[in-house]
């Protein structure tokens, strides 16, 4: 009995892990069913937007070639021209040096407004010349010239420009710094200090600017503005900083002043030198002192891993965030681009406008229309002036005027699903700059691409006892970036276009701190960021060109004036406070220069009295101010009288203000709008109202992210 009650049990277990075998096998082959069938489905699915990608979207405008920039076959032709010029004794680029002659940049020269207008309306187009900026070093006196070379194709002239409103042959001692003259520092300058102080910074840093194997110094400078230097003077400030990433982390207190006044590198002076927080008048009279141990003496070793580590932007690992390998949010066209870029010109819902990209400048825009409509002839950027406020002979001087470092040169290689999204149009500029070795492809010079900021731009919800109903639109934006990369600093530049007309100009800033060599007298002057390392503070004050047309040239510039008033009440006799606006109207350029004022708000508008609205009001563009930072610094002293523009804060948002009729993004066709069934029961149900295409099927959103292509060549990144 034992034996067959034993025997029934093997079998009831047998026939559970049986069951329970079958079951799993069951579920495998479901799953694997529904992931084949999945595959399948998914192969179906169209890539988003690939259909319509060829397709124009925007207002369309004409090309416009006045304002196109220089290719090519334009620049090698005026670059034959000049060279064929005896007078200008010019240099190729492989030989040139920083006291001979050679073209340092050459860019369309843009034609005047009122003949671009003239073209624009039908008549012939303006000369097509070029701009070219030439360092004259072997002429005496030598001077940087700007030149005029023209026409083209067919160039026949060569001239200095000749104009009122700026210097265009400029005193040699004022130019900017460039990739010849670094050359000669590497090779006149630093070479000495490396040699003559050989072993001072090795003993004091571990380290040496020349023959270094893995411990090497690099060397940052300061050029000192020529409002603190006699007259004729040009010098600058140098120091050493530990050459790894990232550099500006790692300052050093070795610092040494030249004077580079003689166009001939070879008779540049070492002067001054600063070392452990102390002044000497000579190179020889520090080593003496340094020599004899008369000075207090720095003494260092150069970073390990784990400082420099903390100093780069390798990845850190950090167990607070998603541990899960769950990739971030992205935005993509699900229908394609609602913009279009072509040649110079760019195109996106009601907006268009031209574009060209100046090696001096950067991004320029033209003719920036909405419904064909001009507001805007002209916006760019034109300066960038960085203050620093510190204690040693450097950090009191830092003060940099960035345009040197010549803007279209700095933005390039935009890495797509980072400094732009991966769905971006990028686009690659011609420029030619000897600071780059002559005429080049700069590939991601720039971007575009429109963009959801997930707020609404505007909307109403009416509860059901007032009407009930719901209308809005998202804001939905088209994006122009561009990114400066300048030394350490990286200045992200975005002109962004919205439905309902307004233009916002932002720039945001990342990259590294420019930072001194800690002294406790540093302390008022920044933030003590580590036990050598102090961060001064600064300003960065931006200068924009905005060329506003508000329904044609003939503009003029007014304010309404908000005031404070205390009157009598005119229906119950008690006083009243209370806020009104007054309008004034500027008449002279000298009366529209404004300071803001935060004690006396104003509404700043550029204005046509002759096209009005319906109820007599001249139509108008706002500029709002956002982002001021005033300079506290007296107007006449040092570096400020080369920046006077500073003085002039007003960081602008262009916003139509009786402009338009209604609000353009009434016309979006991104707009919501839900009513219910019924109005007297609207609990009951509603009808939402789309006014673009909606339909249930799905796309593959397709993200071209570079890390394939950068694996192959790196050209785009580091070039």
């Amino acid at each position: 009995m034992k034996k067959t009650i034993s025997g029934t049990s093997m079998w009831k277990w047998l026939t559970f892990l049986f069951a329970i075998s079958t079951f799993v096998f069951l579920i495998m082959t479901v799953t694997l069913w529904v992931t084949r069938d999945t595959k399948i489905v998914l192969s179906d699915v169209p890539v988003c937007g690939r259909h319509r990608q060829t397709t124009h979207h925007g207002v369309k405008i004409k090309a416009n070639s006045s304002l196109q920039q220089l290719t090519r076959h334009e620049m090698s032709v005026v670059l034959d021209y000049l060279y064929q010029k005896p007078d200008l004794n010019l240099e190729q680029i492989k030989d040139a040096s920083i006291h001979k002659s050679f073209v340092h940049t050459i860019e369309l020269k843009t034609p005047r407004k009122a003949d671009v207008l003239r073209f624009l309306n039908g008549e012939p187009p303006p000369k097509r010349e070029a701009k070219v900026f030439i360092f004259r070093g072997d002429a005496n006196p030598p001077y940087i010239g700007e030149y005029v070379v023209g026409p083209l194709p067919n160039v026949s002239y060569v001239r200095l420009e000749n104009t009122t409103s700026r210097v265009t042959k400029v005193p040699y001692i004022y130019r900017p710094f460039s990739s010849f003259e670094f050359m000669a520092i590497y090779r006149y300058v630093i070479a000495a200090v490396g040699r003559d102080a050989h072993q001072v910074l090795l003993e004091s840093y571990n380290a040496t600017p020349t023959k270094c194997g893995d411990h090497c110094l690099r060397f940052s400078m300061t050029p000192i503005s020529s409002a603190f230097l006699k007259r004729g003077e040009r010098k600058a400030w140098f120091w050493f900083a530990y050459d790894v990433e990232f550099f500006t982390l790692h300052p050093l207190d070795f610092q040494f002043l030249v004077d580079m006044t003689d166009a001939n590198p070879r008779n540049w002076k070492i002067e001054d030198i600063w070392y452990s927080n102390q002044l000497f008048p000579s190179m020889k009279d520090f080593l003496s002192n340094y020599t004899c141990g008369a000075i207090n003496k720095t003494r260092l070793s150069f970073p390990g891993e784990n400082e420099r580590y903390k100093s780069s932007l390798q990845f850190r690992q950090n167990s607070s965030m998603l541990e899960d390998d769950v990739r971030p949010p992205l935005l993509f066209d699900q229908d394609g681009p609602r913009y279009t870029v072509g040649d110079n010109i760019i195109s996106y819902m009601a907006w268009g406008m031209e574009f060209k990209v100046s090696p001096t400048r950067g991004l320029e825009l033209f003719n920036v229309r909405f419904d064909k409509e001009t507001i805007v002839y002209e916006m760019s950027l034109q300066e960038v002036a960085v203050m620093y406020s510190g204690y040693s002979p450097t950090a009191k001087l830092f003060n940099y005027a960035d345009s040197a470092g010549l803007f279209g040169t700095r933005s390039r290689g935009l890495l797509p699903g980072v400094d732009c999204p991966a769905h971006a149009k990028f686009v690659d500029v011609v420029l030619y700059s000897a600071n780059e070795g002559g005429m080049r492809s700069y590939q991601n010079a720039l971007c575009v691409f429109e963009q959801n900021d997930n707020i609404p731009l505007r909307r109403h919800r009416a509860y059901g006892r007032i009407g009930a109903f719901y209308g809005g639109v998202g804001t939905h934006s088209l994006v122009v970036r561009s990114i400066l990369s300048v030394i350490n600093y990286d200045y992200i530049i975005d002109y962004i276009f919205y439905q309902n007309g307004a233009i916002e100009t932002k720039v945001s800033l990342t990259g590294y701190l420019g930072t001194s060599f800690y002294y406790p007298p540093e302390l008022k002057f920044g933030a003590h960021l580590g036990k050598n390392l102090n961060a001064g503070m600064h300003l960065h004050l931006f200068n924009f060109k905005v060329d506003l047309d508000v329904r044609g040239t003939e503009n003029r510039f007014e304010t309404l004036d908000i005031e404070m008033i205390n009157e009598t009440d005119p229906w119950y006799g008690h006083y009243h406070v209370q806020n009104q606006y007054t309008k004034s109207v500027s008449v002279t350029e000298l009366d529209a220069v404004y300071k803001f004022n935060f004690s006396s708000p104003k509404y700043l508008l550029m204005s046509n009295n002759r096209s009005t609205t319906g109820e007599g009001l001249p139509r108008s563009y706002q500029i709002k101010a956002t982002g001021i930072s005033r300079v506290l610094l007296p107007d006449d002293y040092g570096f400020t009288k080369s920046i006077s523009w500073s003085k002039y804060q007003l960081s602008f948002f262009l916003l139509p203000f009786n402009y338009f009729d209604e609000d353009q993004s009434m016309r979006s066709p991104d707009s919501v709008r839900v009513d219910p069934k019924d109005e007297r029961r609207p609990t009951d149900g509603a009808t939402v109202t789309r006014y673009h295409r909606r339909d249930s099927s799905s796309c593959v959103p397709f993200f071209p992210f570079p890390d394939d292509d950068l694996s192959k060549n790196s050209t785009v990144l580091f070039t």
